[in-house]
């Protein structure tokens, strides 16, 4: 980090050994980035690379990952709107350092979006109303296990809502993502936003990973209710619940999983984002 919101860089701060020795890993990802290598090429690189980081984290030294692309990094000083910044103040009473940590997530999802499409890019022009706020607002719903229990995270993307519960103060939170420029995005934005220690990057498809035995499930415009409470039934604990975004079709997600066979009890919020949406809550669920 060389100055407020500058990041300059590349992947890794120096050249690490690769399946071709001639490129450093930065290297290869920038061109995987750009589809000059294909991910054939670039996987098994990036598994070592992530395994490494993965140690160094754990051992609390200093993540080698500080940028995916050969650029400079500039914040674009993402705007916020009056009643969006007096939400996130009043109604979740965040700090000034946690609005600043997510005003450079922010700028994150921005600079990377033209590369790797993480968001939608009609969204992408208000990243703080459309993305932030409407992961954040789970938030009130998840202090039960925010301090102490696993959260869970299906099909992150970007990191919504996962990353943000994790600068919110959420103590552990695994995002599980098998798309991989995705997944180095959100190992950069972890890093970046300080929540390293806190999170972990799954870069697996969620039916062939090892169960998770999470306190809580989180997922936002990720599958179907009856394939997500599928997908979730071995990586759920006795005891767990789920805390989800739905869209305007919530209702007829509700009766295609009790007609697949499934029984819970779930409460809906009004979301704060989408007219159409809500915050679902499903407890008890079993089959």
């Amino acid at each position: 980090m060389t100055g407020e919101g500058t990041i300059v860089g590349c992947v890794i701060g120096r050249a690490m050994a690769t399946i071709i020795p001639s490129l450093s890993f930065h290297h290869l990802a920038s061109r995987f980035l750009t589809n000059d290598v294909s991910r054939e090429t670039f996987e098994p690189t990036f598994i070592d690379f992530f395994r490494r980081d993965a140690m160094k984290n754990a051992k609390r030294q200093k993540s080698s990952l500080v940028c995916l692309s050969n650029w400079t990094y500039k914040s674009f000083m993402q705007s916020i709107s009056a009643p969006v910044k007096t939400w996130f103040e009043r109604d979740l009473n965040v700090s000034r350092e946690t609005l600043d940590r997510l005003n450079q997530y922010a700028d994150l999802v921005v600079k990377w979006q033209p590369r790797i499409n993480i968001v939608g890019a009609s969204t992408a022009e208000d990243v703080w109303g459309r993305h932030l706020q409407d992961s954040a607002q789970l938030w009130p719903y998840l202090q039960d296990v925010a301090a102490e229990g696993k959260i869970v995270d299906f099909g992150s993307g970007a990191g919504f809502p996962g990353i943000v519960l994790a600068i919110l103060g959420a103590g552990n939170v695994t995002m599980m993502e098998s798309n991989t420029k995705k997944t180095v995005f959100l190992m950069e934005a972890a890093r970046v936003c300080n929540v390293l220690a806190q999170t972990e990057i799954a870069r697996e498809r969620i039916e062939a990973a090892a169960p998770r035995a999470a306190d809580v499930i989180t997922a936002r415009a990720f599958a179907p209710l009856p394939k997500l409470l599928e997908l979730g039934q071995r990586h759920l604990k006795a005891g767990g619940h789920y805390v989800l975004l739905k869209g305007r079709a919530f209702e007829d997600e509700l009766a295609d999983a009790r007609n697949a066979g499934w029984s819970f009890d779930v409460t809906t919020h009004a979301s704060l984002v989408d007219p159409d949406g809500v915050v679902m809550i499903l407890k008890g669920v079993g089959r």
